[in-house]
This record gives C-alpha cells, structure tokens and sequence, in this order.
C-alpha cells in the first residue's frame, strides 16, 4: 500500500458523527484549554528553572551587583548558547508530551489511533535525543569552566561526536523497537559486524583506547613537553583518536602512536611548577679565602637579580684537582615559552655569573699538571770495556 492508498483509507475510515457523539465539542474544548494553560505552566517553569540555575551559578560567586558584569561573571561560569539549546530541547520535549496526553483524551478509532502512537512515540524519541546530546556539552562546559578551561579547550572535545553516536544509536534502536521491527536481528549482525571491524584494526582500536586512557588519566596535556622511552621527544601539539603530535626542539612534527604515548615510560617536563637547575662552579686555589668565603653570596646576588629565579643554596662541594669547586642550585618557575624559555633563562643566569667573577677579578681555573723532579745530577757514563783480541794466531813449528 502506497501512501495515496494509506491516505484514502484513512480519508474513508473517518467517520464524523461517530466523532462527534464520542467528542463533545464541549470536550474538546475543554481538552484544548486545558493544554493551553499546561504550556503557559511549561513556559514560566522551564523559565523559573533556568533563572534557579543562573542564580545557583551566581551564588557560589561574589555578585557585583551591576547587570553588565554579572552577565560578564555568568559568561565565565556557563556557555550562554549551549545553555539555551539546552533549555530549548527542554521546553519542546515538555511541549510534546502535553500533545501527547491531548491527544490521548481524545476517543479516536484504533486505526487512528495506532498512527497517534507512532508518530507521538517518533517525536518525542528525537526530541529527548535533542535534550540530551544537547544537555551533555553543556554539563561538560560547565565542569571544566569550574576548573580553570571550557569544553572548547579541552581533548575531551573530541569524545562528543561519539558519545553523541552513541546516544542516537541507542534512541534509534528505542525507536525501531517500539515501531514494530526486529531490533534483536539487527543487533545480533550488528555485533557481528562489529567483531570483524575489531578483529581487522585492532591496531585502531588499540589507539583510540589508549587516547581514552589519555583523556581519563591526563598524563599530559597541550603544550606539555614530554619525553618517551623509546627516545623520542617534543612539545604537545595534538592529540588525536589514533595519533598525538610532537613538536621536537628543532622544529620537526613527531608523529606518534597513541599506545606509544601510554605503554612505555613518559616523562611529563611540562607539569613541573619549577625547575631546579644545578651548576658546579670552580675557582683557583690562588683567590684569597675572604674572596672564597664571599663567592656565595655574589652568586646569590645575580641569581637573585631574576626574577623568574629563585636562590636555594650555593656551597663548597670538595676540593677539585685545582680549584674550589662550588654546587649551586636554584629554580626557575614557569614561563610562557616553556622548555625554551627556561633553556634562555639558564644561559642567561650563566653569563650573568661569569660577568660578576669578572668585575670581581674572581679567576677560574684552568686543568694544569705539575711535574717534580727530586734529582737533577745525571748519571756518570760507565766505562768502556776493551775489545776481545780478534786478530788469527799463527802457529809455532
């Protein structure tokens, strides 16, 4: 049956004076104001809850007291436009449940009355899907803006298209079930087909878990510099379902694996609050012990003079083949540029203490090996022994 064919049988099955006696026009009506005042209720509710929800959000945050920067404050706390599809999904699937108990009042034949059902049972299938994939990202905004970063910022970003397939495949199936189809069968070959799909990528799916362990345990993050055992190294780029990007200190793109990034051992430099740097010092034995006993605290003064630098200690570590030799220690906090900037500071702090020892006359020392001789008389020659006589000798007759 075609739908011209479906459209006239439900054209001829319709019957008007059977309507009206199971359907006052009196119900009617009253069914209809009733639904009315139902959705002007809808209406202020979703709007009392969505004002509860902003001042819940304003409450756990000093007010201003001004409209402008408290719209400012609530823009830092929520994403307006994910908000409001959010409570627009709401109010609709709010809507269509009261049309659907309007027109379950209404006595209707069961030819009509199936059809209500289905089409109802669709529409309000999608509508909730609508609500949720909708009440999802603003729910994941929300946590990460209470810690410092949006949703738009974050690798968990990319998990939406999926959980979002993952929504509409279960309300799909919901839909199909209560539509009258074998949703058992499909799944059953939907399942095998996935099996086959795992047991051909497996080396896919090995990734893409391993990018979920990133996500869940953030062993590092974006613009983190990292370094894996198997040698490689860089500053994150990009983290991806199957590959993350590193951007190496000469300015190549490493491409890795995702279980790459999660099997061996990984060293995180990024997430460190500060880094210690640690220097030996020399200078010579002939430098005065006032001059010696003063080293640290010049040393103190220009790491001090930086000041992303902060001094721990500078002390006599053990007597060196020719010198005094020195340990400094001292952090450098966090910069913009990251492992470069820190790498600049270092090598700056260098040549600021070499060009204090040369204000000061603070010579260094130089590796040097001195030779002692006990005995300078050299030894007397040995006499010459004589020579075996070689001359023949002649026989007496």
């Amino acid at each position: 049956m075609n739908s011209m064919d479906t459209l006239k049988y439900f054209i001829e099955y319709f019957n008007l004076k059977h309507f009206i006696a199971n359907n006052h026009p009196l119900k009617l009506l009253s069914i209809f104001g009733t639904m009315l005042v139902m959705v002007i209720v809808a209406y202020f509710v979703c709007e009392f809850i969505r004002k509860k929800i902003i001042k819940y959000a304003l409450g756990k945050h000093k007010k201003t007291g001004s409209g402008e920067q408290e719209a400012e404050e609530l823009q830092q706390l929520m994403d307006e436009d994910l908000f409001t599809r959010a409570m627009r999904n709401a109010r609709i699937l709010l809507y269509l449940l009261i049309l659907g108990w309007g027109m379950h009042q209404v006595v209707i034949g069961p030819v009509y009355l199936n059809a209500v059902n289905l089409i109802f049972t669709a529409l309000c299938t999608l509508a909730a899907i609508r609500f949720v994939t909708g009440f999802i990202p603003f729910q994941m905004d929300v946590y990460f803006r209470r810690r410092g970063s949006t949703l738009n910022e974050v690798q968990a970003k990319s998990l939406l298209p999926i959980i979002k397939g993952l929504i509409w495949a279960i309300g799909g199936t919901f839909l199909l079930d209560n539509l009258g189809l074998h949703v058992s069968t499909i799944v059953a070959g939907l399942g095998i087909v996935g099996v086959s799909v795992g047991l051909a990528g497996q080396a896919i799916l090995k990734d893409f878990f391993s990018y979920i362990v990133i996500l869940l345990d953030k062993p590092f993050q974006v613009g983190d510099f990292v370094e894996l055992s198997n040698g490689k190294s860089g500053s994150v780029e990009y983290v991806g379902p199957k590959t993350t990007r590193l951007i190496s200190l000469d300015g190549d793109t490493v491409v890795c694996a995702n279980a790459e990034m999660t099997s061996g051992v990984l060293v995180n430099q990024g997430s460190i609050k500060e880094r210690e740097v640690e220097v030996e010092l020399a200078i010579a034995y002939t430098n005065p012990m006032p001059v010696v006993r003063k080293f640290p605290e010049l040393i103190k003064e220009v790491v001090n003079s930086f000041p992303q630098c902060r001094y721990e200690r500078c002390c006599m570590l053990k007597f060196g083949p020719a010198n005094f030799l020195f340990q400094l220690i001292y952090k450098v906090s966090p910069q913009a540029g990251g492992l470069n900037a820190f790498m600049n500071t270092q090598s700056e702090v260098n040549l600021a203490i070499q060009d204090r020892l040369n204000e000061e006359k603070i010579p260094g020392a130089y590796p040097t090996q001195t030779i002692l001789l006990t005995d300078m008389t050299p030894p007397k020659p040995a006499s010459p022994q004589p020579l075996p006589d070689s001359s023949p000798q002649t026989r007496e007759n």
